[in-house]
C-alpha cells in the first residue's frame, strides 16, 4: 500500500517571525467580512493580491491615462504601469523595513482600481457633478466600491471579500477613524502608510521621466531644483544627460531618505507593536522636513511645466468635457445604463459608477457612437 504524501501547508507564523514587531502579521489578520476556509498554499494577503490582479477593473487600468493619453506614444505611463511601479517600490521598501511585503503589494495593486478615465481631471469633473446632487466622488472611496460591490467573481458573497487589513489600507486617512466594529484608531498600519508615500514617489519619478521624454522641459532646467541638482552632482559626467540614470538615482535617494526618517520616527515614538502604530496620530512613514521641502519643490515644477502645460491641458479639458457630456446624457436617457447599474442606488451614483469604470477609449467611443450618432 502506497504511503499517502503529506500536504505542504504554508504556516503564517513561519513568515511572521521574520517581520518587525510592529508590522502587520499574517497570523493577526482580523479576517474577512464573510467567513472563508483558509487556503493551504497561500497566505490571506497573497490571496487578496491574486483576486485583485484577476479583476477586469485591474486590466482596464491599462486604458486609463496617467498624465498624457496612450495615443501620445507607447512609452508614456498609463494607470496600470503606474500601479505596477507603486507596487514594486512598496514591496521593496516593506522588505527593507521588515514590514509585510504581501500586504503592501496588495494595497498598492488595488489603490487605483476606482480611478476614472482622463486622470485626475476626470476625477475632478465627476466630483463636481456629484456635488451638484449632494454626493461626492473620490477615487480611493471608489476603489473600495469596486472591490466590495462591482467585482462579483464569487457566488457566495458580494465583491472580492478582501481582508480588513487590505480594505483599511485602500482608504486615505487624515485623522482618527472608526474600524468595522466601532474601534477608534488614529493611524493605519505602516504598510498602508508606506503605499501612500510609494504612490507619490512613483508618480513623481515617472512624470519627471515622461516630461523629459515628451520635451516639456530640459535637463538644464532641473539644475535649479534641490533634489535633481544633488543627483546631478552624484552622477558621473557620462550619465548627466541620461534619463534612466537621473530617475534611478532620484528614486534611490528618496527611498534612502524615507527609510532613514521612518526608522527614526519609529524610535522617537517608541513604536514596539502594531497597537503603538495605531495609537500614534502622526504618520510614521515620512520624509524629513528638508527632504519633504525638496520633494514638493519638484512637484510644483512638474505642475507648472508638465501638468498645466498647454498640450496636456488641451487633452484633460477635452476629457472633462466628454465626461460631463456623458454624465448629462445618461441623466436624461438612463436606459443607456447597463442592467447591472440599474439598482436601488440613486441615479447619479449609478451614472458615476458606470463612468468611473470606463477607459479613455471607451468614453470616446460612447460619445461617438451613442451621443453624437
Amino acid at each position: 500500500m502506497r504511503k499517502k504524501k503529506a500536504k505542504l501547508t504554508l504556516d503564517p507564523l513561519v513568515f511572521d517571525k521574520h517581520l518587525a514587531s510592529y508590522a502587520q502579521k499574517h497570523s493577526m489578520s482580523r479576517g474577512r467580512k464573510y467567513k472563508e476556509a483558509e487556503a493551504y498554499d497561500r497566505l490571506p494577503f497573497q490571496r487578496d493580491r491574486d483576486r485583485i490582479i484577476h479583476t477586469t477593473s485591474f486590466r482596464r487600468l491599462k486604458g486609463k491615462m496617467q498624465v498624457v493619453p496612450p495615443t501620445s506614444g507607447d512609452h508614456f505611463r498609463n494607470r496600470l504601469t503606474h500601479t505596477i511601479e507603486v507596487a514594486q517600490i512598496a514591496r521593496d521598501m516593506a522588505r527593507f523595513l521588515r514590514l509585510n511585503e504581501d500586504l503592501a503589494e496588495t494595497i498598492a495593486l488595488a489603490h487605483d482600481l476606482g480611478h476614472p478615465p482622463f486622470g485626475h481631471a476626470g476625477e475632478k469633473v465627476l466630483d463636481e457633478k456629484m456635488k451638484s446632487f449632494g454626493f461626492r466622488f473620490e477615487h480611493n472611496e471608489q476603489s473600495l466600491r469596486v472591490v466590495e460591490v462591482f467585482e462579483t467573481r464569487y457566488s457566495n458573497f458580494p465583491g472580492l471579500n478582501l481582508t480588513f487589513e487590505v480594505l483599511e489600507g485602500m482608504q486615505k486617512h487624515s485623522s482618527s477613524f472608526e474600524r468595522p466594529g466601532g474601534e477608534i484608531i488614529f493611524s493605519p498600519h505602516l504598510e498602508a502608510q508606506l503605499v501612500d508615500i510609494s504612490d507619490e514617489i512613483a508618480y513623481l519619478a515617472a512624470d519627471l521621466e515622461d516630461g523629459l521624454r515628451g520635451g516639456f522641459f530640459e535637463f538644464s532646467e532641473l539644475q535649479n531644483l534641490a533634489l535633481p541638482k544633488k543627483v546631478f552632482q552624484e552622477l558621473p559626467e557620462y550619465e548627466k544627460k541620461s534619463r534612466p540614470a537621473l530617475i534611478r538615482r532620484i528614486i534611490k535617494n528618496l527611498l534612502h531618505e524615507l527609510s532613514e526618517q521612518t526608522l527614526q520616527n519609529i524610535e522617537q515614538y517608541n513604536i514596539r507593536i502594531l497597537a503603538d502604530v495605531q495609537k500614534t496620530p502622526e504618520l510614521l512613514v515620512t520624509f524629513s522636513a528638508d527632504v519633504l521641502k525638496q520633494f514638493y519643490e519638484l512637484k510644483q515644477f512638474l505642475m507648472h511645466r508638465y501638468y498645466l502645460s498647454p498640450s496636456v491641458q488641451k487633452v484633460t479639458e477635452k476629457g472633462q468635457e466628454m465626461i460631463s457630456e456623458i454624465f448629462d446624457f445618461l441623466h436624461q436617457y438612463q436606459y443607456h445604463l447597463p442592467d447591472n447599474f440599474l439598482s436601488e442606488e440613486p441615479l447619479e451614483r449609478r451614472i458615476c459608477d458606470y463612468i468611473a469604470g470606463m477607459t479613455d477609449r471607451f468614453a470616446e467611443k460612447f460619445k461617438e457612437e451613442i451621443i453624437t450618432s
